[in-house]
């Protein structure tokens, strides 16, 4: 129904409770009326009514008439709508700046534990990490940090998602071998991967298919553990290790595909 829309939106939207979106809603369509009144021309319970009406006009979105028993009328939607909005993108921006702040100063208070000699990741050499938004983090510090080579065999998503901070990294000096699928290399036609391709800033192979998708950064690898129930509910455990013996490993394990891979 249209009134119950109109309910949901200002409830969702303009800060209103389901009684106060209700009580308005009713004097928008009846113009003025009495607590009893509005009890009894909408479902606000009757011992409510007094409250929600004075919410009400102290949100604004009501006036009320003094007198033997108090009137209230509402505030046209159109003002009131365009005031709240005017209002909360002010609260926005002082939300957004008193964040900024926030973030400026924890970084100026961490910054002794950031340029500690104490390696960034403590003694630990191999972390676990689990779902897509923390190894879309992962992948991104990688990238940040890589100052060397990046290896990387995707069957499915760097290329696609983090195409930006791939080409960073590539920007910023190093350099970089990609191995991609058949579907992969379909889904980047037109992308700047391409492009850095053709104009030799970095190699980029096809490869019908391989059984394990890796990055390579300098001395850190990161794959993923082959879950397919796991990568289908985007919580797929991925492994990060920083060990020159096992980046060797994988490194020739990369070696293989790049040989079997024919060039783009």
């Amino acid at each position: 129904m249209v009134k119950d829309r109109m309910v949901e939106l200002l409830q969702e939207h303009f800060e209103l409770n389901l009684y106060e979106a209700r009580a308005y809603v009713a004097l928008v369509g009846f113009g003025v009326l009495t607590p009893a009144e509005l009890a009894s021309v909408s479902e606000v319970p009757a011992p409510r009514t007094y409250d929600v009406l004075r919410s009400l006009e102290k949100k604004g979105f009501a006036i009320s008439q003094p007198g033997k028993v108090n009137k209230y009328r509402p505030v046209h939607p159109e003002n009131i709508l365009e005031k709240f909005i005017e209002e909360w993108q002010e609260r926005v921006k002082e939300e957004l700046e008193a964040k900024k702040q926030a973030k400026e100063e924890l970084l100026q208070l961490m910054k002794p534990l950031i340029e500690t000699e104490i390696p960034k990741y403590g003694v630990e050499r191999v972390w676990v990490v689990r779902g897509i938004r923390n190894a879309t983090l992962k992948t991104r510090e990688m990238f940040e940090d890589v100052k060397e080579q990046i290896l990387l065999a995707d069957d499915g998503y760097i290329a696609i998602n983090l195409e930006s901070d791939l080409l960073k990294a590539i920007d910023n000096g190093a350099k970089a071998k990609i191995i991609v699928t058949e579907p992969v290399l379909k889904r980047i036609e037109g992308s700047k991967i391409l492009d850095y391709a053709k104009k030799g800033k970095l190699e980029l192979r096809v490869l019908d298919k391989f059984d394990l998708p890796m990055l390579i950064c300098d001395d850190e690898v990161f794959f993923a553990l082959e879950d397919m129930a796991a990568r289908y509910f985007n919580y797929e455990t991925q492994v990060w290790i920083k060990d020159f013996r096992i980046k060797a490993l994988f490194e020739a394990k990369f070696n293989e595909y790049w040989e079997k891979a024919k060039k783009v």
